[in-house]
């Protein structure tokens, strides 16, 4: 059986001074080793993580890689069984980390908790893979239809493993995990190839799970233990997270929904159009914020008509 020292805790953090020192606290109390890239933060992260925890092994890049090409960074050389990848706004208590790191290596696959927020209320981190309905129902839809309606739209499959996030308390196969706390063999990491970098952000742990289901390892939900999700230690602006959503959301289903791509792209574009129409109208309001998030939308128009690599 795996002990908890044949696991290392991977975080990348970019300006998350605020929430990292709780993260850190936590897998001090696990008496995990760990590897903590930063993402050319701006803030005082990285001196605040020498100071307050000089056992993390700190690697500082001087430009924003990435969180996929970060964690691949912490990745090179650790000789652990398991690898435990955490944002840096997830406080992961001890007995949730060792019940992950049992899990990965028992079952030979990826496992995640039970994702909540700071009140206790439970977040949905088990999804099946996206389809062309689930993404117009959550992503596109999230705004204008209520969730009842959404629920029922993404399909009798997506609302099972929704509730699965709300029910029961043994390790459950699903598609994939949020990738704000997973195990991960580090035998299934190296296979897969790490996380892929042609995600900047988002979708990678989609992709992750998908590659590491294709060859034979399975995803476990593990909803009786729990992390607490902050949310947004490195990604609160949604005029930054806007781009780097949709130009992960095309890209995969580029490589992967080649019947529904096309279709993706022109709801992809008439949410760029609404999000510009709505920008308009804030201009008027609140000029600097307006022009903003005119920018933003009109980066996420232009990446539904234009052609993304592989």
């Amino acid at each position: 059986m795996t002990s908890h020292s044949d696991a290392t805790a991977i975080v990348v953090t970019h300006n998350s001074a605020r929430q990292i020192p709780a993260t850190l606290a936590a897998l001090h109390q696990a008496a995990l080793p760990v590897r903590l890239v930063d993402n050319a933060s701006t803030d005082e992260t990285v001196d605040l993580v020498r100071e307050l925890f000089p056992t993390v092994t700190v690697l500082a890049n001087t430009e924003n890689l990435g969180f996929a090409a970060a964690v691949n960074q912490a990745a090179l050389g650790v000789d652990s069984a398991v690898l435990l990848l955490v944002n840096p706004d997830c406080v992961v208590p001890p007995t949730t980390a060792h019940e992950l790191v049992r899990v990965a290596t028992e079952r030979y696959g990826v496992a995640g908790p039970r994702l909540v927020d700071p009140t206790g209320r439970v977040a949905v981190s088990a999804h099946p893979f996206e389809t062309l309905t689930t993404v117009v129902a959550s992503r596109f839809g999230g705004p204008l239809v209520p969730v009842p309606l959404r629920r029922w739209l993404s399909g009798r499959r997506h609302r099972l493993t929704y509730d699965a996030c709300l029910r029961g308390d043994r390790p459950t196969p699903v598609d994939w995990l949020s990738g704000a706390c997973l195990a991960v063999p580090t035998r299934l990491f190296l296979a897969v190839g790490g996380l892929d970098e042609a995600y900047f952000m988002y979708y990678e742990d989609e992709e992750f799970c998908l590659q590491a289901r294709h060859r034979g390892a399975e995803v476990f939900y593990v909803p009786a233990v729990s992390a607490c999700h902050i949310g947004g230690a490195s990604s609160s602006d949604p005029v930054w997270i806007w781009p780097h959503l949709y130009r992960s959301m095309l890209l995969f289903f580029t490589r992967h929904r080649s019947r529904s791509r096309h279709l993706v792209r022109a709801v992809v574009l008439l949410r760029a159009l609404l999000g510009i129409g709505l920008a308009g109208v804030r201009l008027s309001l609140q000029p600097r914020v307006g022009l903003a998030r005119l920018r933003a939308w009109a980066r996420v128009g232009r990446l539904a008509i234009s052609r993304l690599p592989n």
